[in-house]
This record gives structure tokens, C-alpha cells and sequence, in this order.
């Protein structure tokens, strides 16, 4: 997610099929885009993103897949902070419309991906595409703040009105009722629907299995939920600042009970799920030969029958391709697929992971501290089952460990890694994955203390 930069690992898997396309691959590898031993397969002219039809939402059919635009790629030079690149946007979104995706979402916390999404967009035929965002007010309440937010929004994305739009990140009922009910913001927002400036309203779920349960007992006619979900989580879904259960199971369930239909983020986990260790790589493949981890983790996800649209955050147009490809050839798992993938995320649990899913909402940090590249320094090394233990140096692997992990730690600035955080929490409040961050920070520059 991405969202959620752990996305750098995202989808850097092929498509993992025997044979390749070297008129698709050509040129992307000329390019330095692609590594030279990736079997890619690119999709034919023809081929069409599959869409489910929903009777709930007056017979709307939906792309399975849908772009999720929070991480578009930038030009080169300046890092996070280069500009958007337009052209390639565009470029991204003329081929998935070309080849059926029809479900864009974006949101104001996006950064300039509402603008850039819009420009995109605009060149088409506006009965071609469903635009879906979001009301980003995390910081501001305040029920004009809202309204002008509604309607840059409204510019930005050059439309008279929104086919989706979804309450931000909700995370328990004393959020929605500051953000949404006690300011009048949801009687507003129902006003605009009643108008047809907003076409389905939902919102987008960050919380307990509890909390999802009060939300969706409320008198509102909530046309779709969007929650997180992926085989890891599927029986387990930590929630770092509280004890109450949350696993993606029972979230889904719920919805699907109500006959709500369901969008679902970070089904690969902001890429972690596509950079999984070798030994986990090579026990999904003894199954799924076709699919690369990535892929995997996307159909197992899209299976269940009442999830509308599948979100990737695609940033370049390989991850663009492959998906493509794994959407427009989708077979959805069988009930041992399932348990196998269920397999998969126990041993993947087996190794100490910080659910970061590098979505930036802690950024910038006060003091400088690039906490996603903290956690992706930590997440990577303990994901290819490399983390150094300094309690156990009797590990043949002990030294290697040691030297690897140092070695990609000293990447980060010398003031944004994890020593430079001062417990300020100013980062809590803002991680959707409910990750105590300062915490986390503390136990990261101690293991680097005890490396030393």
C-alpha cells in the first residue's frame, strides 16, 4: 500500500511462466526496467481484466482488479519529492483502461494523485471509468474544512461527481463520530448523494473485527466497505494499540453477511508479500508454477465471492502488466489453495515482521526520521530470514547476518534512522496499522547498539 518505501519490492516478481514475450519484455529491459533473467509474458491486445456485476449497485459492473493511485511513479532526480511523472501516468492508465480496469482509486492524503489521476482520466470518455476517493480529514474536522476539501476534490479529478467515495481510514466509533457524525459531515455527504454528486457511499476500514461490527449495524445504507486483506492476515490482523481481535476472516465475513460488497487494500501487504524469503517463494511455487508471489497473493484475495475490486497500488507499468495478465487469466483458488496459502502465512509469521505497509501517513516525522526505511531495513532482513540474533552468536550465519543487516542499516541518513527518534508520538495518531512506532524505533536502535 503499498500503502503501502516498501513498494519498491512490490511485484518485482515475473509472472513466473515458462515462456516470454521478447516483444513485451525488449523494450522495458532496454530501458533497465526489468531484470534480464524475468520469463514476462505480456498481455495480449485482447485481453480484458475480468468484472464482477453488482445487483446492489443498480447492476454496475466492476473491474476485479482496480488501480490504486497513491504511488505513481515520480520523475527521476529529486527523490519522494520529484513531481509526479504525467506522461507516464498517463501512459498507465490509457493500457488498463485499454484492457478492462475501470476502478481508479485516489484520495486528498495522496498527495498530487488526485490532480494527476484526474489529467489522466480526463482524456477519456467519462462513462468508461469510476473514480473512487475519499474524505481525508484526519486533521481537520471542521465541517467547511470538509466541504472544501469535497470540492478540490471535485477539481482535481475534473469531474461533476464522484462514482465512489468512501470515509477515510475509520478506525473505531469515537473516530467516526468526530471526523463524520457529530460535525454534520455524513448528513452533508448524504445530501450530495441525493443530489447524484456522489453516485455509492462507503467507507474504508482500519479497526477491530468490533468495531466494524458497530459501524455496519448503524442506520446508514453503507454501499461498500473497503478493508485490508491478504492471506497473512486473514486469521490474524494485529492491531498494535489495542487487544480486541481483528483478522480479515471475520471483517469480511461481516460485510459479506450484509450483502455489502467489498474492495480490497494491501492484499500484498505494500509488497512485502511479492518480496517473501526464497524458501517461502519456492513452496508457493511448488503449487502455483504460474504464479509469482505476488500474483499469489492477489488471486487468493480476489477469490472470495463478495469482493468487488481488488486494489494494487501498481508504480510502474511492468507491475501494471503482470497484473493484468493475472486478472485477465483469473482462476480463483479452491478450498485447498486456500489452506495452503493459510500454510504460507504461518511460516511467514514464523519471522519477526513490523506490519509497516509504507503508506507515508507518519511522514514527515519531526525529527527527520525515515520510518519507512527503518521498518523496510528491518522487514527485508527478517523476511529473507536473515536477521541477526546478538543473543544467539553461536549462529554458523551469525557474522553474515551481522555484516548484511549493517550494511543496508548505514544506507539510511545518519540522522533518519531509528536513533533519531525522541518518543514524541506525534506518529502514532496517523498509522493506519495501528503500529507503535516508538516503540518499535527503540527496540531497532537497540538491536543496532547490541550489533555494534
Amino acid at each position: 500500500m503499498t500503502r503501502r518505501e516498501a513498494i519498491r519490492a512490490m511485484m518485482l516478481a515475473g509472472a513466473g511462466l515458462a515462456a516470454s514475450s521478447s516483444l513485451a519484455a525488449a523494450p522495458l529491459r532496454a530501458a533497465g526496467a526489468l531484470p534480464q533473467n524475468w520469463k514476462f509474458i505480456e498481455p495480449a491486445k485482447g485481453d480484458q481484466v475480468i468484472h464482477r456485476t453488482w445487483q446492489t449497485l443498480g447492476g454496475e459492473s466492476v473491474s476485479l482488479l482496480g488501480m490504486g493511485c497513491m504511488r505513481f511513479p515520480r520523475k527521476p532526480g529529486a527523490g519522494r519529492r520529484a513531481p509526479l511523472d504525467q506522461d507516464v501516468v498517463n501512459q498507465m492508465i490509457d493500457y488498463a483502461l485499454e484492457h478492462g480496469i475501470n476502478y481508479f482509486d485516489t484520495a486528498p492524503a495522496y498527495g498530487d494523485s488526485e490532480r494527476a489521476t484526474g489529467e489522466a482520466l480526463s482524456r477519456h470518455n467519462r462513462k468508461d471509468y469510476l473514480i473512487a476517493t475519499k474524505m481525508s480529514n484526519f486533521s481537520n474536522a471542521d465541517l467547511d474544512a470538509c466541504k472544501t476539501m469535497f470540492a478540490n476534490s471535485l477539481k482535481n479529478l475534473r469531474t461533476t461527481y464522484f462514482d465512489y467515495f468512501l470515509l477515510h481510514s475509520i478506525s473505531d466509533m469515537a473516530d467516526f463520530n468526530r471526523r463524520f457524525r457529530d460535525n454534520g459531515l455524513l448528513d452533508w455527504l448524504l445530501e450530495q448523494k441525493k443530489k447524484g454528486v456522489i453516485r455509492h457511499l462507503g467507507f474504508s476500514f482500519h479497526g477491530s473485527n468490533e468495531a466494524l461490527r458497530q459501524l455496519i449495524a448503524l442506520p446508514y445504507q453503507w454501499e461498500f466497505v473497503q478493508i485490508q486483506l491478504n492471506y497473512v492476515d486473514w486469521k490474524n490482523m494485529p492491531l498494535e494499540d489495542s487487544s480486541e481481535p481483528c483478522d480479515s476472516e471475520t471483517l469480511y465475513k461481516m460485510l459479506e453477511e450484509k450483502n455489502i460488497p467489498v474492495v480490497i487494500m494491501e492484499p500484498i501487504r505494500g509488497g512485502a508479500l511479492a518480496n517473501v524469503s526464497d524458501g517461502l517463494r519456492s513452496r508457493i511455487q511448488e503449487r502455483f508454477p504460474q504464479y509469482s508471489p505476488a500474483a499469489a497473493a492477489l488471486t487468493f484475495a480476489s477469490t472470495p465471492k463478495a469482493v468487488m475490486c481488488t486494489l494494487s497500488g501498481m508504480s510502474n507499468m511492468q507491475q501494471l502488466m503482470e497484473n493484468v495478465y493475472t486478472f485477465s487469466h483469473f482462476k480463483p483458488m479452491t478450498a485447498e489453495d486456500n489452506d495452503y496459502m493459510l500454510e504460507m502465512a504461518r511460516l511467514y509469521n514464523g519471522n519477526p515482521h513490523i506490519p509497516c505497509t509504507a503508506c507515508r501517513y507518519c511522514m514527515p516525522c519531526p525529527r527527520g526520521v525515515d520510518i519507512p526505511g527503518v521498518f523496510a531495513v528491518y522487514n527485508g532482513m527478517s523476511d529473507a530470514l536473515m536477521l541477526p540474533d546478538p543473543s544467539n552468536k553461536k549462529d554458523k550465519q551469525y557474522k553474515e547476518k551481522k555484516k548484511e543487516f549493517l550494511k543496508r542499516y548505514a544506507k539510511l541518513a545518519s540522522d533518519s534512522d531509528a536513533s533519531a527518534c525522541v518518543m514524541c508520538n506525534a506518529c502514532l495518531p496517523k498509522c493506519p496499522q495501528r503500529i507503535r512506532i516508538p516503540e518499535q524505533m527503540r527496540m531497532i536502535h537497540k538491536l543496532v547498539k547490541d550489533l555494534g
